[in-house]
């Protein structure tokens, strides 16, 4: 076998020499390779096998895989297995090919959970009975076109292989007393090109591993929560592809075992509810793990009051609408806002008004009947060494707004 590889890289590019050795007794198991796609309408996965004498793709009939879009060339790409491994490669396209968002240029090789776009058709390369596999896949297509990508889906793999996430902690403070009462958990990393959390999960989206990121995030931001202070509690985020799958339950079983003492709370956009039924199965293991629930940016798109009084959270927060512009809100405006807090009290509900960032709204804040707070009036995310100085964090109380009377 090693003779055969003795030019190595002109080897590759010979394609001729590949596709006789592919074709030969070498080839072990080609078909534990299959790529995936989602339907056009978001229904099932479309798996089409690797077999030992490779797949061919592009918009002509005579294909293996033809796939009828106006950027996919009438003869586009094909992909082979060798041994154990599996390549790529062009032929000639218009629109080109794509792998991980890198113009492919030569013979490729593909590893599990690469990205693949053949014009503007997205496929995910997957081993038959690799976890990866069990991954919930978006119906979007990226049509990746900058090369600096390639760099930083190299850092992704780090980010979740070798965590290099950077929580941000940013306090949670009540507006009676003005004392932090927690913080929410906030995703950054270390990784030249992936510091913010658009860009990080960006490039999650291309590999299909937004449920992976998220789980990572939560543990890590625990991790570094128990170094800023063990009695504290910690506000943990969510993102909308974990919802209504038993993955989440299962991390969160996972999460609470990895850390039995610490108070957690669970926050889940509004808007990303859609079921009632797993949202009470949701709450249901959350009271047994003793993890509170949380709604957040409650009515930024509409109030979701159905879900707030069937399955009533522990924690509401307001999305910052709410709070902009109260300096200058009418009386009826405000008599509204005072109205929805009086209803949310009734469900012994906790109401946190997110986004404060001056005095005078903190002020309107406390009059209106909201319970908590969170901005950056009150403190901007940082380190859990910035909150755990003793020091600082006194002289930041101190800096807190004190409530009329």
């Amino acid at each position: 076998m090693t003779d055969r590889f003795t030019n190595g890289k002109s080897t590759l590019l010979d394609f001729s020499r590949l596709r006789d050795i592919c074709s030969s007794e070498s080839v072990t198991d080609p078909c534990a390779w299959t790529i995936v796609r989602r339907s056009p309408n978001g229904g099932e996965e479309q798996h089409t096998k690797i077999t030992a004498d490779g797949l061919t793709i592009g918009r002509r009939l005579g294909n293996d895989l033809c796939l009828s879009h106006p950027t996919v060339s009438g003869n586009h790409a094909h992909i082979f297995a060798l041994v154990d491994q599996l390549f790529l490669e062009d032929v000639g396209s218009t629109n080109g090919t794509l792998l991980n968002g890198r113009r492919i240029t030569s013979v490729e090789a593909l590893k599990d959970g690469d990205v693949a776009h053949f014009g503007q058709v997205r496929f995910i390369v997957r081993r038959t009975g690799s976890e990866a596999a069990a991954r919930n896949f978006r119906t979007e297509t990226y049509v990746a076109s900058v090369p600096d990508d390639t760099v930083l889906y190299e850092g992704f793999d780090q980010l979740l292989n070798r965590p290099d996430i950077d929580p941000y902690f940013q306090p949670v403070v009540t507006l009676g007393d003005v004392k932090i009462i927690g913080y929410e958990s906030l995703v950054r990393s270390r990784v030249k090109g992936l510091e913010t959390p658009d860009k990080i999960f960006r490039i999650a989206a291309l590999r299909s591993s937004e449920i992976q990121l998220s789980e990572v995030c939560r543990s890590e931001g625990l991790l570094s929560g128990i170094r800023l202070d063990p009695l504290s509690c910690f506000f943990l985020n969510t993102h909308a592809a974990e919802l209504e799958t038993p993955r989440l339950l299962e991390s969160l079983k996972e999460l609470r075992a990895n850390f039995p003492a610490l108070a957690i709370v669970l926050e889940i956009h509004e808007a990303a509810i859609t079921s009632i039924r797993y949202l009470t199965e949701l709450a249901a293991l959350l009271t047994d793990l003793n993890i509170d629930l949380a709604y957040d940016d409650f009515g930024a798109g509409q109030a979701r009051l159905v879900e707030l009084f069937q399955v009533p959270p522990r924690y509401l927060k307001f999305d910052i609408s709410f709070v902009r512009g109260l300096e200058n809100a009418s009386r009826p405006h405000k008599a509204s806002i005072r109205a929805l807090l009086n209803m949310v009290h009734e469900l012994d509900v906790t109401a946190i008004a997110e986004g404060v960032e001056t005095q005078t709204q903190a002020d309107i804040c406390t009059e209106l009947g909201f319970d908590m707070a969170q901005g950056y009036f009150f403190g901007r995310p940082q380190r859990q060494r910035y909150w755990r100085d003793a020091e600082r964090t006194e002289v930041k109380a101190k800096s807190l707004p004190t409530p009329r009377a």
